[in-house]
């Protein structure tokens, strides 16, 4: 998650991120298997992770080149729930299939670094609705052309 003060693109001030595993991987963590649930069949799906311990690398060139970092706490509840139809895409020249069904998605999500005294805590989920999608794809070796 990304933090600006002003616009968006401009005046970065945090960058909360987990860093860059030796494999190359960035951004990208294992979470807690309870901390996904999937209702295909309802359209819903939740992610929750409550003091998750990340780094903020404060801007996205100093994350990218793995610099210093405050080390720093996590929080987020994000609901997806399907508010359209299913349709499906494919791209076989790309090695891409699914079913998806345009979702809202409600975001409560804060975060602290104990050593600057930041905190943050967005607005209640109910208030940060964002479009989505949600659904299943296969892409790459598990990827067939129907």
């Amino acid at each position: 998650m990304d933090l600006f003060n002003g616009a968006v693109g401009t005046n970065q001030v945090h960058d909360f991120n987990p860093g860059i595993r030796e494999s190359g991987l960035f951004w990208t963590v294992p979470v807690p298997e309870d901390a996904l649930e999937v209702n295909f069949e309802a359209g819903t799906a939740t992610l929750s992770l409550h003091d998750f311990d990340t780094e903020d690398y404060h801007n996205l060139e100093n994350a990218l080149k793995d610099g210093s970092e405050d080390d720093a706490t996590i929080s987020f509840d994000m609901k997806w729930t399907a508010i359209g139809k299913p349709f499906n895409v494919s791209d076989p020249v790309h090695t891409f299939a699914g079913r998806f069904s345009l979702a809202k998605v409600d975001i409560a999500w804060s975060a602290s670094v104990p050593r600057t005294g930041f905190s943050f805590t967005s607005d209640p989920a109910s208030n940060t609705q964002k479009k989505s999608v949600f659904g299943r794809e296969r892409n790459g070796i598990f990827f067939t052309e129907d």
